[in-house]
């Protein structure tokens, strides 16, 4: 079975004693009704808009801002995190001089690695992560990782625990940052997503070229990758329970993408895919996809690994819509508006269309969270000087803030809306608690919590939904619309 085409993702030690947080001079976060009136550029909010709960400041646990060198290059050197409704995990790029390791020439040499993205030292960084007690703010667990590559590493699973990335392998984490192996693959691993419910894990990794290879298979794994995962055990590429690598028939590599059962590591799809990043909004035991019609129509659609589909709900666009599942049935769809910028648009496997929502054009580079039910969203976007598009390109001079809005992702409703700081193109500023009912954000030299109303319920397929939420303006960019060709994942 082939995929129908996807979306492609185009100086510390330790911490100091932990600090009694404080509300006291913390910028608040944006009044959804006092929105429109502000830009994203403003770090002040009003005096009379929501104020933390609890701000925790940065400094004296090692972090400082990423350089504005890298701004443009959307790596992930940040991570934020709720572990439980009480506890963040918050983890960072410190610098520092790191030798490069012996294995790491050899990986090189043996086809494991991107040979067209050769790592340099330059690659390898060290992560500090720090657990933090709310609301003391107080560090119960700390450590340093050593990574090698500057994609993101971290996800949370739904357990608080975490799984935790780096080349070849996916280790799990829990609150005392104890890691443990999970997975070891036989290339490095570029690209990690799991379903909402937490069951299905998906993993795109270069790995040495296999004529063997079958384009789809299932099977049954243990801590290695092995024979059954569609790389046949007699082609000599996995490595043995003792850790020696066996040689491999040639150098060239292929990219390969993975569906894995998360309780017992079982392969539910495997697949070659073209290089390049490939985003798979998957739910259950299938995937969403945008089928093009006639004229600006997409038909988005649901299909199973089995091969069976069905037709949800058209949506207009001028661009393949962008597509995340927020929820079991439930999905994102950002398409491309006529005039200019994105809208918004919530739909569920019942054929039901929840909410659209406008996008201006001068907000790009879109980074989600959401909690562990789907019932809330936190969107962040960059916010530009100009419409970005084919002829008018991205330069990081043209980034003047970074904002986040907060969904009720029933309604359409936003909850909290307002500004985030340092600027981190490659996201992780930002997290919501299990519940939904706490926000964390990075903002003005602190880590802010806010509290939150309980996020309404999903409705389900059987209770009546026919008005749909659509909001006049965007509540924090109320400008008209440019007509340009919108494009949400512009490079520099």
């Amino acid at each position: 079975m082939a995929i129908a085409a996807a979306c492609l993702v185009c100086g510390a030690g330790a911490a100091a004693a932990a600090q009694e947080p404080s509300a006291n001079g913390s910028s608040p976060l944006l009044k959804p009704e006092k929105a429109a009136s502000k830009r994203s550029g403003h770090k002040h909010a009003e005096d009379n808009g929501p104020h933390p709960a609890v701000s925790i400041p940065l400094a004296p646990l090692g972090f400082a801002a990423p350089n504005i060198f890298y701004l443009g290059d959307r790596l992930a050197q940040v991570s934020l995190n709720f572990l439980d409704e009480d506890s963040l995990l918050f983890t960072f790029r410190v610098p520092g001089l790191i030798a490069r390791e012996r294995g790491e020439a050899a990986d090189q040499a043996m086809g494991v690695r991107d040979a067209s993205s050769p790592e340099t030292a330059q690659e390898v960084r060290n992560i500090r992560a720090v657990v933090l007690a709310l609301p003391s703010g107080k560090v119960t667990a700390e450590a340093t990782w050593r990574l090698h590559d500057f994609a993101p590493y971290l996800w949370m699973l739904d357990d608080g625990r975490f799984l935790l990335r780096d080349r070849k392998e996916l280790m799990i984490g829990d609150s005392g940052l104890r890691v443990t192996p999970f997975l070891r693959f036989p290339g490095m691993v570029k690209y990690v997503e799991l379903d909402p419910e937490g069951e299905r894990l998906v993993a795109q990794s270069i790995e040495p070229r296999v004529e063997t290879h079958d384009a789809e298979t299932q099977g049954t794994l243990g801590s290695d990758i092995a024979s059954n995962a569609g790389i046949g055990a007699t082609s000599g590429n996995v490595l043995p329970s003792s850790g020696a690598p066996i040689p491999v028939p040639r150098k060239s590599t292929e990219t390969l993408l993975r569906v894995l059962r998360m309780h017992d590591r079982s392969v539910v799809l495997s697949l070659r895919t073209e290089s390049g990043l490939v985003h798979l909004p998957i739910d259950g035991d299938g995937y969403y996809d945008a089928e093009r019609g006639r004229g600006l129509n997409w038909l988005i659609t649901y299909r199973s690994f089995g091969g069976s589909e069905e037709g949800m709900q058209q949506v207009e666009s001028t661009c393949s819509p962008a597509l995340d599942t927020l929820a079991p049935g439930v999905v994102l769809v950002s398409a491309c508006a006529e005039f200019g910028g994105r809208r918004l648009t919530v739909l569920t496997r019942g054929k039901k269309r929840l909410w659209d929502f406008p996008i201006a054009p001068t907000r790009v580079w879109p980074t989600l969270a959401r909690n562990r039910d789907g019932t809330r969203l936190a969107r962040s976007t960059l916010d530009v000087m100009h419409p970005v598009g084919p002829t008018s390109p991205l330069d990081p001079t043209d980034i003047h803030g970074q904002t986040v809005q907060v969904f009720d992702v029933a309604t359409g409703k936003v909850a909290l809306a307002g500004p985030t700081s340092p600027v981190l193109d490659g996201g992780g500023g930002f997290a919501l608690s299990p519940s939904g009912k706490r926000f964390a954000v990075l903002n003005e030299g602190s880590i802010q919590v806010y509290e939150l109303p309980a996020p309404p319920p999903l409705p389900g397929d059987d209770e009546p939904h026919d008005q749909v939420h659509e909001p006049s303006h965007d509540p924090i960019h109320d400008q008209p619309h440019v007509h340009n060709q919108p494009h949400d994942e512009p490079r520099p």
